[in-house]
């Protein structure tokens, strides 16, 4: 069997031009990859508790973080921290957004 597909020819792939509709060729790496869409997380605080406070928790339950209220919270894009931003609203849609104050890495 191997013998038989020594044999044959390896397929030829047409060559396509470079165009507009081709166009990536001609762009820089970062430009390719400035409209992928990646996810922000906000940490605003982190705690450890033990399985048992953790299975223990019911509607109500509350921990406390290592963060005060005012405080910086720390902006990760796939788990690598990018800034760090304060919490703002959006007062006509109730929205809640984040303000960056400052920017440590980047992508």
């Amino acid at each position: 069997m191997i013998d038989d597909a020594a044999e044959k020819p390896f397929p030829r792939f047409p060559e396509f031009p470079a165009s507009e509709e081709n166009s990536l060729q001609r762009q820089s790496p970062s430009a390719r990859v400035g409209d992928i869409p990646v996810e922000i997380q906000v940490v605003i605080g982190r705690t450890k508790v033990s399985v048992a406070q953790l299975t223990a928790a019911k509607k109500g339950s509350w921990f406390r973080l290592d963060k005060r209220f005012g405080e910086p919270v720390e902006l990760q894009v796939n788990g690598q921290t990018i800034g760090y931003g304060e919490i703002v609203s959006d007062d006509r849609d109730n929205f809640v957004g984040i303000r960056m104050t400052s920017v440590e890495n980047r992508l």
